[in-house]
């Protein structure tokens, strides 16, 4: 059976909800007091974990140009947006993007540490793959030792699920509270922009799985 029905009832999903967060103010971020139903995830999900790597080449936040290579392939073609980790409401902890890896076909996550959190609060950050079609979610967690880190998880390829749609995501000091940024549909599409996952009713679960 084709998964395009699921694809367009959650692009209407979408649609529906925009006005009603527009009225809602926008989203807090971070607080980890504020969760909301963080724990009432579906079960059914294929869940792995893995190690992050520091960045050996500093990628200025500011730029989404695409990194020279001196192969065929592009190891880091950057995906949607970058989505910034607001903490308890004064100060971002960091950045999150998605990218894809055109050399292994993996769907990878990068994160950038702001300095100044990281002086001021510090901690650990769990940085996050995932897609709600699977559904799949990949893991790992860094420090600060680094500023800026990437984790790939080598078991799935961008296509594996179907429709083949991907978020990266982020989650700090173990608030319960994880930041997505966009759902890309490797068809070539956003489907959905940056979610909060503690004050925004409709952004993925900690998990990954939509509410």
């Amino acid at each position: 059976m084709s998964a395009l029905p699921t694809a367009r009832t959650f692009r209407r999903t979408i649609a529906m909800t925009t006005a009603v967060l527009a009225l809602a103010g926008g989203t807090a971020f971070g607080a980890a007091t504020t969760a909301t139903a963080a724990n009432a995830a579906p079960a059914t999900i294929s869940v792995t974990s893995g190690a992050a790597h520091p960045a050996q080449h500093h990628i200025p936040r500011t730029s989404t140009a695409t990194p020279s290579v001196t192969t065929a392939c592009n190891p880091r073609v950057w995906i949607g947006d970058q989505a910034p980790y607001g903490w308890q409401g004064w100060i971002t902890a960091g950045w999150v993007q998605q990218y894809w890896n055109q050399c292994t076909d993996h769907v990878g996550v990068y994160w950038w540490w702001n300095q100044d959190f990281i002086n001021r609060v510090g901690g650990t950050a769990t940085i996050k793959v995932s897609s709600p079609y699977g559904p799949l979610l990949a893991s790992a967690t860094l420090n600060t030792s680094y500023t800026q880190w990437y984790y790939e998880p080598p078991q799935w390829t961008h296509g594996t699920p179907s429709p083949d749609a991907w978020r990266a995501g982020a989650e700090v000091n173990s608030s319960g509270c994880t930041e997505w940024a966009t759902l890309h549909w490797y068809g070539g599409q956003d489907w959905d922009g940056d979610r909060g996952g503690c004050n925004d009713p409709y952004a993925p679960y900690p998990n990954g799985t939509q509410p």
